[in-house]
């Protein structure tokens, strides 16, 4: 005869947690999202990476310590952006309330080759003018707001990271029968002085701006004076939707947190775009300019600005 040990009435209802516990985490209604499979690379800086870069080689770009004011990568945007000085601790000086620095992929800027901005389009090859153009991405850098003016446009003092379009741009004209504006497509992880963290999608520049944006007051601390490190993060799920996370590193250390996670299912719109898509497209294509982009701070230190191709988890 076997002897059998029979289990605590305290293991037993232990266990019985830990089941409930993961059919809960694993429900099959709730979408599941692993953590980021980084492998604590560093980046060129000395930078974490929250996501493992492209395999085989993905698009990259790095601030240049020494010339960005004429760094071919960058462009497109405007008003050009103008770096007053570089600092002692190496970082570079920008004096200016309305700031649009693109960063290019290594195909560059070409308009000519932008032969459609209708949204289904788009979809379905999955780029705006490349087969390169940045989608799939972690956008980094350090800024620092040293002084602020009152908001006269574009809302109060903020930083935005921008990515999967060309150029925002409120130019008349068309391509393929749409408004040009519609090269605006884009999405946009807004930080504010104030502390409040924020998603945009603009489908055409300025008519197709989202409304009940995700967001979150107070998630940090306010931003004035003090180096703050700030990423945004955009790929594509299987499922056709598009994850969107904020990072920060609030204490300048290299030691990141999620504030903020969203992904587009299809249920965020607003606005009247009129770009082939609807109000609530999911931009899951690329595109050829990310914008490190900030308004209403007059005078702004940054440093260690990056733009990575990730592999989507």
């Amino acid at each position: 005869m076997v002897n059998r040990i029979l289990p605590s009435a305290g293991v037993i209802i232990f266990g019985i947690v830990v089941i409930i516990i993961a059919i809960n985490y694993y429900h099959p209604t709730r979408p599941f999202y692993p953590p980021p499979p980084t492998s604590g690379k560093l980046d060129k800086f000395g930078i974490k990476e929250i996501y493992l870069t492209k395999r085989g080689g993905g698009e990259e770009w790095y601030l240049s310590s020494y010339d960005p004011q004429n760094d071919q990568r960058t462009g497109g945007e405007g008003p050009a952006t103008t770096f007053a000085q570089q600092n002692n601790d190496g970082s570079w000086k920008v004096q200016s309330t309305e700031v649009r620095y693109g960063v290019l992929t290594s195909s560059g800027y070409h308009p000519d080759l932008i032969t459609t901005l209708d949204q289904q389009a788009l979809a379905a090859k999955g780029y705006m003018q490349s087969a390169n153009d940045w989608k799939n991405v972690e956008i980094t850098g350090y800024f620092k707001a040293n002084s602020i003016t009152k908001p006269n446009q574009n809302g109060p003092p903020h930083i935005e990271l921008v990515a999967r379009g060309g150029r925002n741009t409120n130019d008349i004209g068309s391509v393929d029968g749409l408004s040009r504006q519609c090269e605006a497509t884009t999405y946009h992880s807004n930080t504010y002085v104030d502390g409040r963290v924020k998603f945009e999608k603009d489908l055409e520049h300025t008519l197709g701006y989202t409304t009940g944006d995700p967001e979150k007051q107070h998630a940090i601390n306010p931003l004035l004076g003090k180096w703050i490190g700030i990423k945004a993060v955009y790929y594509n799920l299987p499922d056709g939707s598009v994850r969107l996370e904020q990072w920060i590193d609030e204490n300048s250390n290299n030691k990141w947190h999620r504030v903020l996670e969203f992904t587009d299912s299809g249920n965020w719109g607003g606005g009247q775009p009129d770009c082939g898509g609807t109000d609530h497209t999911i931009v899951t294509w690329g595109g050829p300019i990310a914008i490190f982009r900030w308004d209403n701070i007059k005078d702004m230190d940054i440093i260690d600005l990056s733009i990575r191709e990730i592999q989507s988890p």
